[in-house]
């Protein structure tokens, strides 16, 4: 009997494992009817909707997931919805739902739509949806992607946004939702991109905590008060076109205090601006003795120079008789140093402006800035017309229009961790390296404080402005093949330095009489590398094609007596940062101002591993419009990923191979495109 009993239980749990597995991740009936119901409301309901649900494909009677014996993450439902792979745990389970730009004019239930327990990822943006958002949109308590942008979206966000702990993306730009932002966002843990422009938000920001953020727009709304107080990347251009009561530095001005309470209030504040009135009179008074003191030192002291000046030689390299004159500046000329002022005071012969003279032009420098660059002379760019084009780390970068018309950019970089002779050597070999992605420079100054280098002046801006630029730009967005072909030229760019700046390159240029001994000098050195690799500086020529600037300008930090390894070391930082230009160009984002990238690299590697790897890539990429292979994007991906973090164990690529893995594919993309053709 105790047998029978025994066979019996094992037959019953046999049949229970049976119905188990059979039933693993299968959506509910419940779910189905859920899920067609939420799409014929969105297409406007009744016969409409029905028609819609049934042309893509939703039928209730229709597991939309085919679960564990079924094919990947396909899907029964069509190509807008997409299951979780037959390794994942929801395996059978509805893992994404993508409904952009398929001409949806109803409304969202959100009750409907969380029904599926597994949900993701929701893309409704580019429709014509009306009505709002409900509360029970925190039923989605797995929700990491919301895009609900470009609708006409109505009334306020609920707060109940607030309990979608896993929420990464939230896009509900280009609608009209108004009220105030809930303030529970601000609590999310989880949120990096957030874009609500172009709604009509009123009140008061958030203290969101935006340097964990890599995107971030609340512009063109009618929000008020201060912003938050850490902003980590984010710039004026996310707050624009508000109310004018927005403020808090450092973007806008400080938000005024809080009046303090008493009687004797109003009598402080009185006694104060008395104060700061006649603090303003004192220094308005000093900064008006302090400039006519300045005039006449500055005529006096170039009486003396013009004194000094007559009679006096120069050497193959002087480009000027004294290049610290700077009576005759124009106010908005390039800023003088105190060691080139000091100089002058002394009396002491200053170094001179040396100019890259060379045997042939190269490609990327035009004939008038070359000719310009022949007679320069270093009290030229002190009194030309100087514009200040940006600052970062290592210096600033001005726009000079010399005598002549020719417009030229000088890098002023500061405390340079570099000896002179080594500058000059370096200078020198990069301008005997030519190549037509690489921008050489023109002429160069050289003193213990600071160094001055000379470029042609490229007007189509830089690969930054093209990535990042504002949204009013009329510049039309670049396009993968467009990407990949600055992806390619400066990856060979790249390559042909990382070779010919190990000491062993030819030499086509001549910059002096002694060139053969600074080329074994030069070669005694060993590598040189970029040092400072970025989007900003990839700039563009008239004819749009791309050009690495400022090689060589900025060393990486080398420890005392440090031998080939840390120069090495220099190589793959450029090779890794090389990496980071690749994601930027992939994912649209722009890196922290003052940082190397990492936070970008974190993202990607963040949503590679929730297997979201389309999400990486830039909606300009994606666009309809745009001829796409996404298996040659995320090829490039790989490749930038090898380059930011080689595999453990795993020897990290050179220069040289990173531009045949790039070339190689933009060759396999441009044959694809003349088979279509």
């Amino acid at each position: 009997m105790g047998r029978i009993l025994a066979a019996a239980a094992a037959v019953v749990v046999v049949l229970l494992l049976c119905c188990s597995s059979g039933v693993r991740g299968v959506e509910s009936d419940d779910v189905k009817e859920s899920l067609v119901k939420f799409l014929v409301t969105l297409a406007g309901g009744g016969d409409v909707g029905e028609a819609t649900a049934q042309a893509l494909g939703w039928k209730e009677k229709t597991d939309p997931c085919p679960g564990a014996t079924g094919n990947g993450n396909a899907s029964n439902w069509g190509e807008q919805v997409v299951c979780f792979n037959n390794s994942h745990p929801n395996a059978g389970k509805i893992k994404y739902i993508d409904l952009q730009s398929q001409s949806l004019n109803g409304t969202i239930d959100a009750s409907l739509l969380c029904a599926a327990p597994a949900l993701q990822r929701v893309n409704l943006q580019n429709n014509s949806l009306t009505g709002g958002l409900l509360p029970g949109i925190s039923a989605c308590s797995g929700l990491a992607y919301l895009f609900l942008d470009h609708n006409r979206l109505s009334g306020s966000l609920p707060s109940s946004l607030g309990q979608l702990r896993r929420l990464h993306v939230l896009d509900v730009s280009r609608n009209d939702f108004s009220g105030e932002l809930p303030h529970s966002l601000g609590q999310l843990p989880n949120l990096v991109r957030f874009a609500a422009n172009d709604n009509h938000f009123d009140g008061t920001i958030p203290d969101f905590n935006l340097p964990n953020y890599l995107s971030f727009n609340v512009s063109s709304n009618n929000l008020t008060g201060p912003i938050p107080k850490k902003l980590g990347t984010v710039g004026m251009s996310s707050f624009a076109d508000n109310a004018a009561g927005m403020c808090g530095k450092p973007l806008f001005p400080e938000c005024p205090a809080s009046p303090a309470p008493g009687k004797d209030g109003g009598s402080k504040s009185k006694k104060t601006r008395k104060i700061l009135m006649y603090l303003g009179y004192i220094l308005l008074g000093s900064v008006i003795l302090g400039f006519v003191v300045y005039k006449l030192c500055s005529r006096k002291r170039k009486n003396r120079l013009g004194k000094k000046g007559r009679g006096g030689g120069k050497d193959i390299f002087d480009s000027s008789t004294d290049p610290t004159t700077t009576a005759s500046k124009s106010a908005y000329s390039l800023p003088a140093s105190s060691e080139r002022s000091a100089t002058a005071a002394g009396g002491a012969p200053s170094v001179s402006l040396v100019v890259l003279r060379r045997s042939g032009t190269a490609s990327v420098t035009s004939a008038a800035a070359a000719a310009a660059a022949k007679d320069l002379r270093f009290e030229d760019l002190l009194k030309s017309p100087a514009e200040l084009l940006g600052r970062g780390r290592y210096g600033s970068s001005y726009k000079v229009v010399v005598p002549g018309g020719a417009a030229l950019a000088v890098k002023r970089v500061k405390d340079a961790s570099v000896t002179d002779d080594e500058f000059r050597r370096r200078m020198e070999r990069v301008a005997r390296a030519r190549h037509p992605a690489v921008l050489p420079p023109l002429a160069f100054y050289c003193a213990a404080q600071e160094k001055l280098v000379v470029y042609e002046f490229q007007s189509s801006g830089s690969l930054h402005r093209q990535l990042h630029g504002s949204i009013e730009s009329s510049q039309a967005p670049l396009d993968w093949p467009a990407r990949l072909h600055i992806a390619a030229k400066v990856a060979d760019g790249m390559a042909f330095m990382h070779s010919t700046m190990r000491g062993h390159g030819a030499s086509s240029y001549s910059s002096s009489s002694n060139s053969s001994s600074s080329d074994s000098a030069a070669a005694a050195e060993g590598a040189v590398a970029h040092g400072a690799l970025k989007t900003s500086n990839i700039l563009f020529t008239a004819g749009m094609e791309p050009c690495i600037s400022e090689y060589g300008v900025i060393a990486p930090p080398l420890a005392p007596g440090a031998g080939g390894s840390s120069r090495s070391s220099g190589l793959r930082a450029d090779v890794r940062a090389f990496g980071v230009l690749l994601l930027e160009l992939l994912t649209g984002k722009a890196t922290a101002a003052q940082g190397d990238g990492a936070e970008l690299a974190r993202w990607v590697t963040s949503v590679i591993q929730e297997e979201w790897t389309a999400e990486v890539f830039d909606r300009a990429l994606l666009s309809r419009d745009a001829v796409v292979n996404e298996q040659r994007m995320v090829r490039l991906l790989q490749v930038a990923m090898r380059c930011v973090d080689a595999a453990p164990g795993e020897a990290p690529p050179t220069m040289r191979e990173v531009a045949g893995m790039v070339n190689a594919i933009r060759d396999e993309d441009d044959r694809s495109h003349s088979a279509e053709a």
